[in-house]
């Protein structure tokens, strides 16, 4: 079948778990997918998709990086007909606020449970158990697996269906949106936050999964992640609401190809000198898993453990670059650069891993790095795949004509 243009944002704020969609994507054999920041949305990326994904980070750091322009983008893409799936901090963000830079969104009038003045005793993970909101804080009283009942909206309706839960919204019901699924329980995979009387009291019934139309466009929040690829049940929620509204008004208005005749020749040491980069960093990255020292980047607390999730990301898809059509020697001569980057600050941190300012600042950097290099990286996949895909299809089209004829 054919699928929308999707694009995922992988900006500032954004965290890991964007690549999760790169994965269940390239599972399901859906190739028209890009990765970019708040840059490319500045400049117009959103006019060339019709389908748009943030997913974790830290909520604060992404609306001000998006910033107004940003946030006015991303409206008038939903108003012209674009379909916005937003899941954890990317649910977080069109939600009622009177913060700054939250309210420059303020699309959706739903509110949150789990925000408090009186922060109940954390009983395990102190450290990512709540995030200061004004004078107030959003916490987060149960992790992993949550049992979710969908309501309406897609086809499994009337199932219940387990997904992971890492600081998403329990939202409230409100006039703007219809409910397509509460929070119904937990699993024996639960790791409980507060005590399980709390987390009950604070799940319980409350929205997991929204929908708001506006203009000709769709607005999808997710608290959960229902994106995560050890859950394909779950991850058919994300496929059906990417066609929602798709072939009715496809709302692309550019949405031009890359021009391949651009492409001059991929030198093998380039390549070879690009997979090098990588192998050595996921070494170093390994050794870092083993130190227990995490660091604070805005308002989230990364650890050494998410580091290796972009390098996988990469490293599990490097041999599409052996005869790789349609990429320069400067685009991947700009990975390699980035690659080379990341290493010197794994380096650095190997050095010193402590929770010192020189490491959170290192650390900092280098996610940022390790975001950016993921990607390019991945949006130049997705376009060799496309490419594969599509020729692969028209052969297979001619020969069925020709045996025909």
């Amino acid at each position: 079948m054919a699928w929308p243009e999707v694009g995922i944002y992988a900006g500032s704020g954004a965290s890991h778990s964007w690549t999760w969609f790169a994965d269940i994507f390239d599972r399901r054999g859906i190739y028209s997918v890009s990765f970019f920041d708040e840059v490319a949305i500045a400049a117009g990326a959103l006019d060339a998709i019709d389908v748009f994904f943030i997913s974790g980070g830290d909520t604060f750091a992404i609306a001000g990086g998006l910033g107004s322009t940003g946030a006015a983008k991303l409206e008038a893409f939903i108003r012209n007909g674009g379909v916005y799936i937003g899941s954890c901090a990317g649910a977080y963000l069109p939600l009622k606020s009177s913060l700054y830079p939250l309210n420059q969104f303020n699309l959706v009038t739903s509110r949150i449970t789990n925000l408090t003045k009186n922060l109940p005793a954390p009983k395990q993970m102190a450290e990512k158990f709540c995030t200061e909101y004004g004078c107030q804080y959003v916490f987060h009283p149960a992790r992993e697996e949550v049992r979710v009942h969908i309501i309406d909206g897609f086809s499994c309706a009337g199932k219940t269906l387990v997904a992971p839960l890492y600081g998403g919204p329990v939202m409230t019901a409100s006039d703007d949106i219809e409910v397509l699924a509460h929070y119904s329980g937990f699993t024996d995979r639960t790791e409980f936050l507060v005590d399980r009387e709390i987390a009950e009291q604070t799940l319980a019934n409350n929205v997991a999964i929204a929908r708001k139309h506006l203009g000709q466009g769709v607005i999808y929040l997710l608290g959960p992640h229902f994106e995560h690829p050890h859950y394909p049940e779950a991850n058919s929620v994300i496929f059906e609401a990417m066609l929602d509204g798709y072939g009715e008004h496809r709302r692309r208005l550019s949405g031009a190809e890359h021009d391949c005749r651009t492409a001059g020749r991929v030198t093998k040491k380039t390549i070879h000198t690009f997979k090098s980069e990588i192998s050595n960093a996921r070494i170093i990255a390994l050794a870092l898993e083993r130190l227990p020292y995490t660091w604070l980047i805005g308002k989230k607390v990364y650890d050494p453990e998410k580091i290796r999730v972009f390098l996988e990301s990469i490293w599990s898809r490097i041999d599409v670059l052996n005869g790789a059509v349609c990429a320069s020697e400067q685009e991947i001569e700009r990975l390699l650069a980035a690659a080379q980057q990341v290493n010197q600050r794994l380096k650095i941190l190997k050095k010193e891993p402590g929770a010192g300012e020189v490491s959170a600042s290192v650390a900092e950097k280098l996610f940022y790095d390790l975001r950016d290099m993921a990607a390019g990286f991945l949006s130049l996949y997705f376009r060799i795949k496309k490419i594969h895909h599509t020729t692969t299809e028209s052969r297979n089209h001619i020969a069925a004509r020709s045996t025909v004829i």
